[in-house]
């Protein structure tokens, strides 16, 4: 993990640190205490409440070093009577395929909880590849996706694709409801366009103390369904990328997580999220207690954007439709906001629709108005610090 990597390269100085107040700026608007007391995990996990992920003394399924996680997956869940929790245990070592967890059988996966670095699966996979370069990369030889098993429609619908894939360009996919994950870091190694670490499209989705690392698009939560409720909770986990790094639709609470701007192509696209959020949902992204970091060339650059809403569905380049045009909802609170920000456009214009970053900061303001975008702060502490090499 980069983290690690710089702590051991560069002395800190801190400076200082700073909370922004209420109501903010136009091109930063923060919470009032009482508005900010709406936007909690319950509302966001609307009823779910995520129990703790337990590591049986035995699991039911082990993958070793130099096994296929993917065959294993299936066995486990061909296996099953489909409401049982299976436990799978991934022994440490370095796994070069894409895994798609599809099924009603919930699943808890895990490596090593305390040192996700251990077990690393990892694929490079393009959004800009076509359909028979991505059968060539994920299925060679159609050994490791095959009609009878349990992810072959998750497999068929990207390898039936015309043109290039789009998100189909991910290392693990989650279509299972319940679907637990601990201790493994999923790395999707393509830098020319969209790569995902990580794409759920299921609810009650919980990930605890791994590792998603990317360039762009690494993380998905919600991907490619905007209305139906799907729940995500993060937490414990280091996600790292450039471009859009955390995006989607579901209803995700992020929690003790470390974000990581990584410093790839450094043009001016750097943006960590992209929430997608259809625009009567009011509850889509909450990040809670966590610090938001990035390379060393940002705290002198200070190009990074916090998020720009993800206009897709009906907004086109010159269009969007207050109301029924998806519009991007997200609150960053109690956490720590290293000095990489970009102050003068702290949130990007729209992606899609292109529409500029525009907010409300009058006292009887409707936090819901689709006039206005919907990303907010509350109480974060602003770390002001110098480099210094030793």
């Amino acid at each position: 993990m980069k983290l690690y990597i710089i702590s051991a390269v560069l002395a800190i100085s801190w400076l200082g640190c700073y909370a922004l107040d209420y109501p903010g700026t136009e091109r930063r608007p923060i919470l009032s205490e009482e508005e900010a007391s709406q936007y909690t995990a319950a509302s966001y996990l609307n009823g779910w409440v995520p129990e703790s992920i337990a590591i049986p003394e035995e699991p039911d399924f082990e993958v070793q070093a130099g096994e296929s996680v993917q065959k294993v997956v299936n066995d486990a869940i061909k296996q099953s009577d489909g409401t049982r929790r299976i436990y799978i245990k991934i022994q440490p070592g370095h796994y070069m395929e894409t895994v798609y967890i599809n099924g009603e059988t919930p699943l808890t996966i895990y490596g090593d909880p305390h040192n996700p670095e251990n077990v690393h699966i990892m694929a490079n996979i393009s959004a800009q590849m076509s359909a028979s370069q991505y059968q060539r990369i994920v299925n060679e030889n159609g050994e490791r996706y095959q009609m009878d098993d349990p992810a072959w429609d998750l497999y068929n619908s990207c390898a039936s694709k015309m043109g290039v894939i789009g998100s189909c360009a991910t290392v693990l996919w989650v279509n299972s409801a319940q679907f637990q994950l601990q201790g493994v870091t999923i790395h999707n190694g393509a830098t020319d366009a969209q790569g995902i670490a990580i794409k759920t499209t299921s609810d009650k989705v919980h990930l605890k103390n791994c590792n998603f690392l990317g360039f762009q698009d690494t993380v998905g939560l919600g991907v490619d369904n905007g209305s139906q409720l799907e729940r995500v909770f993060v937490e414990w986990c280091y996600i790292e990328g450039e471009v859009d790094y955390v995006f989607g639709s579901a209803s995700a609470v992020m929690e003790n997580v470390v974000f990581y701007t990584v410093a790839i192509k450094t043009n001016g696209s750097q943006i960590i999220f992209a929430p997608s959020t259809a625009p009567a949902r009011s509850f889509r992204f909450l990040v809670l207690n966590s610090n938001i970091t990035g390379d060393s060339y940002y705290a002198t650059s200070h190009q990074v954007s916090l998020a720009r809403s993800w206009d897709r569905g009906i907004a086109s380049a010159d269009l969007y439709i207050p109301d029924e045009s998806p519009n991007g909802q997200l609150v960053i609170r109690e956490s720590t906001i290293e000095d990489i920000i970009n102050l003068e456009a702290p949130y990007s214009a729209a992606a899609t629709s292109s529409r500029p970053f525009k907010t409300d900061i009058k006292p009887d303001r409707n936090l819901d108005d689709n006039t206005h975008n919907r990303l907010w702060e509350y109480n974060n502490m602003e770390v002001a610090k110098i480099l210094i090499s030793p």
